[in-house]
């Protein structure tokens, strides 16, 4: 379940990234909780191709993530407001809580 989640937050970031087809696989399998048979039937090609795609894509998004390191730092800095908004005043919690939207919109 862990990987589901770490793969599904390492795609919001970078699967625009991939090729088309590793974007299709990889949202078939993590978004859409489609089986590696779903998705080679939908995409008319064998279920290896797509098991073959799919780890090929993962690996990827693992890479873009060591090297850009987004994830981290965007969980790091919204950790940080977090904290800090449990110690601010009202106008301040206000401020931090727009700030802290628009960084998980990133």
């Amino acid at each position: 379940m862990l990987k589901h989640i770490e793969m599904g937050l390492l795609n919001d970031y970078y699967g625009g990234l991939l090729t088309d087809y590793q974007q299709k696989v990889v949202r078939g399998y993590y978004d859409n909780d489609m089986s590696l048979n779903e998705i080679a039937l939908e995409l008319s090609v064998s279920r290896q191709a797509v098991f073959d795609t799919l780890k090929r894509a993962e690996e990827k998004l693992i890479n873009f993530e060591a090297k850009l390191g987004l994830v981290r730092k965007i969980s790091s800095l919204s950790s940080a407001i977090e904290q800090e908004m449990a110690a601010a005043d009202d106008n301040s919690k206000k401020l931090l809580g727009k700030i802290l939207e628009q960084i998980k919109e990133i």
